[in-house]
């Protein structure tokens, strides 16, 4: 029986690898083989497509290619706490900006949503005004949001320049 115990052990683990790429293609609204839409970010299909980001690769504005790839226009890759290379504000808060759900919740980076009059209280307790370009700003390099309350640590801050911050912000306008 001894001999058989790393069999046994490898072929729990693919059928545990199976199960999960069965459950990923049937709660991510992105996948082809989905054939109904169950929103992105519901389940671990929606945790595991905000963790892929989506694949674009032309942009119309320099904004919209940091918020896909965290890469600017010149090609220069936007340092972060978290030393994630190549990835953007996307990966976590959804292609279409409108937040995800992954460890946790990840709200919504529409400028609508973020500069909602009403502030904000997030499912943690912690509250906030609404954002503005000098808040999210702060919130988006220090970490900190417009109450001066610390950010979740998942949320990585970015060492950008002013003139990408700016460009990023304009496109947030357009969500």
């Amino acid at each position: 029986m001894n001999k058989y115990r790393y069999l046994f052990l490898g072929i729990l683990l693919v059928i545990a690898g199976v199960a999960g790429l069965i459950y990923y293609y049937g709660y991510c609204s992105a996948c082809p083989f989905r054939s109904g839409r169950m929103g992105m970010g519901q389940g671990m299909g929606g945790m595991m497509h905000g963790m892929m980001g989506d694949k674009k690769t032309e942009f119309s504005s320099n904004g919209e290619r940091i918020f896909f790839t965290g890469v600017n226009s010149k090609g220069e890759s936007i340092k972060n706490s978290h030393d994630m290379d190549g990835v953007g504000c996307s990966m976590c808060h959804g292609s279409d900006a409108q937040g995800t759900r992954m460890m946790t919740d990840v709200p919504s980076l529409s400028w609508k949503y973020l500069t909602d009059p009403e502030g904000h209280v997030h499912p943690t307790g912690r509250r906030h005004p609404p954002f503005t370009e000098s808040s999210f700003k702060s919130c988006v390099l220090a970490g900190i949001d417009p109450a001066g309350n610390e950010l979740n640590s998942m949320m990585p801050t970015w060492q950008m320049s002013n003139e990408d911050l700016d460009n990023l912000i304009e496109y947030l306008k357009t969500k």
